[in-house]
């Protein structure tokens, strides 16, 4: 049984993540977000929150085909200790799922969410990637997004903005309230750039808040690990970010590869105290 390395931080990370509010994230509450992508709901993610703190998980449910509410992901993760909110998540049609299935469970996710303000929003996963694809077109997407508004207006929608692949390119004029800066392809060439990437993307979404995501493994063929050096750089660059309110939160994938590479969990431990700035 692999064993995480305990370390008291939780309680002066949720006193470093009460920040004024500014106008980047005006559409998020006044924390922010150290968050974890976790799509295996069968992983016991308690050891991870208490030990990094994060307070916001990625959640990945099946589409709706009348689960309960208990039946969830998003429910389990909530059930967690020191979770505060979760994303839920449309999933990609080249992943297999139909428009049909998709819009309702953005209705449902929607409906959700007005009985419980855990559920932070919806993430549309690899947005812009299923139009360049040619597997969704923007109209599929606008029908998703008015289905889950309709329902309730406040639920935040996030896309993903990969700035590395030039996505920059696109308008995003979709009413999408957050974006994830995703950083894939771990490269060394893509990874010495980090810095310079997230800055172009934060600026193309000056009214929308930003979460910087970054991958432990990543890229073509399997990917590669990033180093310790890489990581511990760009991780200490989105704290930057974080303390300097440029951005509303940091996410980790994954919970998965965490449990792979445990060191890893030390590694962020160590950044993130610098959350601090005592």
């Amino acid at each position: 049984m692999m064993s995480i390395k305990s370390v008291s931080i939780a309680v002066f990370i949720t006193a470093a993540f009460i920040f004024t509010r500014f106008d980047v994230t005006s559409q998020v509450p006044d924390r922010k977000f150290v968050s974890l992508w976790n799509h295996d709901a069968n992983l016991d993610i308690s050891g991870l929150v208490k030990n990094i703190g994060f307070n916001l998980i990625w959640t990945h449910d099946p589409a709706y085909t009348g689960q309960s509410w208990e039946e969830t992901h998003m429910y389990k993760c909530l059930q967690v200790p020191g979770v505060d909110y979760v994303l839920a998540k449309i999933e990609r049609a080249a992943w297999g799922w139909t428009q049909e299935e998709s819009v309702r469970h953005a209705r449902w996710v929607a409906q959700l969410s007005l009985e419980h303000p855990g559920i932070l929003g919806l993430y549309l996963n690899d947005f812009y990637d299923e139009i360049e694809d040619g597997i969704r077109t923007e109209e599929q997407w606008r029908e998703i997004i008015n289905a889950a508004k309709s329902v309730n207006p406040e639920l935040k929608l996030v896309a993903p903005h990969y700035p590395h692949r030039n996505q920059g390119r696109h308008s995003f004029d979709f009413p999408i309230d957050g974006i994830i800066l995703n950083i894939w392809g771990n490269t060394p060439e893509i990874m010495a750039k980090a810095e310079e990437h997230l800055a172009e993307g934060v600026a193309h979404h000056p009214n929308r808040f930003v979460i910087a995501g970054l991958y432990l493994r990543s890229g073509m063929d399997g990917g590669r690990w990033l180093s310790e050096e890489e990581f511990k750089r760009v991780l200490r660059h989105y704290v930057f970010m974080l303390r300097e309110n440029k951005i509303a939160g940091l996410r980790i994938f994954s919970a998965g590869q965490l449990f792979e590479r445990p060191e890893y969990v030390d590694w962020a431990n160590e950044i993130l105290t610098e959350l601090n700035p005592h």
